[in-house]
């Protein structure tokens, strides 16, 4: 599986809000729609459309998203 690694380490966006960016990048550099987003506990979150599961692996404000 290949992943799309977004990196956002901006205070004053929630981890929906990243995803939700990281997910437009997605869909502009692959013209698909990405399924699952990797994170860190720490951000942990729901957004609707994805299935969003953490690693222990994900460092922090890293968003892994794949098909």
């Amino acid at each position: 599986m290949d992943y799309f690694v977004w990196y956002d380490e901006s205070t004053q966006k929630t981890a929906a809000e990243k995803i939700h960016e990281a997910s437009i990048a997605y869909q502009a550099r692959f013209a698909r729609i990405p399924q699952l987003v990797l994170v860190h506990n720490d951000d942990q979150t729901q957004v609707g459309g994805l299935v969003v599961r953490s690693e222990h692996a994900i460092q922090r404000n890293n968003f892994w998203l794949a098909i």
